[in-house]
């Protein structure tokens, strides 16, 4: 695969992210588009392309100014880049069903990573509201991939 197959996307995602991030957010709620691409690029190449494209993405979020804790970005997209990545090839094995929990499971835990640290206040003093406002990330994002999920499902890839 040549580097521009990555370059293209990611860039196109990360101004993605700049752009309508800001657009439709709901209060503090915002979809995390990145996290989508570095899921397919892990499921599709593997557990080193998902880290290594997750860390570099991430950076480039932290870099660009819009996260508030630097170093969390690339944190967070690392661990879905490797996660995702162990379920390269594996839809033919599993069921079709447990494949989607998982994948649904590994993007409601990087949101909790980032939530535990965003609103790491909320958690003490309202832990009502920080689960809400995790569970609030967690399916916005998800709607997103829902439909993408139509366009170009996540087991095609795999």
């Amino acid at each position: 695969m040549k580097w521009t197959d990555y370059i293209i996307p990611g860039l196109f995602v990360w101004l993605m992210q700049l752009i309508l991030s800001d657009f439709l957010a709901i209060e503090t709620v915002r979809p995390d588009f990145p996290v989508i691409l570095i899921l397919y690029w892990s499921v599709k190449y593997g557990r080193a392309v998902g880290t290594v494209s997750g860390f570099l993405l991430g950076l480039l979020v932290d870099l660009s100014g819009t996260a508030t804790f630097f170093g969390l970005s690339p944190l967070i997209y690392s661990v879905t880049g490797y996660l995702g990545g162990n379920l390269a090839g594996s839809y033919s094995k599993i069921n079709p069903f447990y494949f989607s929990i998982t994948w649904i499971t590994i993007l409601a835990f990087q949101f909790l990573i980032f939530c535990g640290v965003q609103y790491q206040d909320l958690w003490f003093i309202n832990w009502h509201l920080f689960f809400g406002k995790w569970l609030g990330t967690t399916l916005y994002t998800l709607s997103f991939i829902g439909i993408l999920q139509f366009i170009y499902p996540l087991h095609r890839v795999a």
